[in-house]
């Protein structure tokens, strides 16, 4: 009887080459389901950045849309708008150690979405059709703030309420009671549901 041993796995269950890019959909709605075994990079060397595709990017760099600014000029601001919004990794301080931003940006309803509008909620029309809500928004609007304790070890960073940083006595337990709660508060007021972005392993 043979045990199979040795054998290749079939072939769609192989890895597939994928892109760089935002991450797409299926891995959005299927966190965990899938893991990065290796990453491949092809880099063309220049001395001007890839087309600007976002505005406030266009706009720090007074430029239009489309355009391909010098390299440098790109990376510094890049840089600057990260370091403003906190998304950059300080060397000392509160913010040192993060988690990142904890909760994804949710879909909502039509009907969440036009309740959220009245309120002065950021909410957004998807490619598909669907809306997309600011979910530092609905932490905002629950009473979070930059800065605040949430568990034991567990704050948020100064600059932004959707990153969480690891003070001292935070554990893996504590993140997750972290997260619980606040996605818990949002539930609650609004009725939206926060997918949060950590992963545990």
């Amino acid at each position: 009887m043979s045990t199979g041993a040795g054998r290749e796995a079939p072939s769609r269950n192989r890895a597939r080459p994928r892109a760089c890019g935002s991450r797409p959909q299926r891995a959005k709605r299927q966190p965990g389901r899938g893991t990065i075994l290796s990453l491949t990079l092809h880099l063309t060397p220049s001395t001007a950045a890839a087309p600007v595709t976002y505005q406030h990017l266009a706009t720090a760099l007074r430029a239009p849309l489309g355009s391909r600014p010098p390299l440098t000029e790109a990376a510094a601001a890049v840089l600057h708008d990260r370091a403003a919004r906190g998304l950059l990794l300080p060397e000392t301080g509160h913010d040192h150690r993060q988690a990142g931003s904890c909760f994804l940006n949710p879909t909502v309803t039509d009907h969440q979405a036009r309740n959220l509008r009245s309120q002065g909620a950021p909410v957004h029309r998807m490619p598909l059709g669907t809306w997309r809500a600011s979910a530092g928004w609905l932490l905002e609007a629950c009473g979070y703030r930059p800065g605040a304790a949430i568990t034991c070890g567990v704050s948020c960073s100064t600059h932004r309420t959707l990153t969480l940083t690891a003070q001292p006595g935070a554990t893996a337990h504590s993140f997750h009671s972290a997260l619980a709660t606040m996605a818990g508060h949002v539930s609650m007021a609004t009725g939206v549901r926060l997918q949060a972005e950590p992963a545990a392993v």
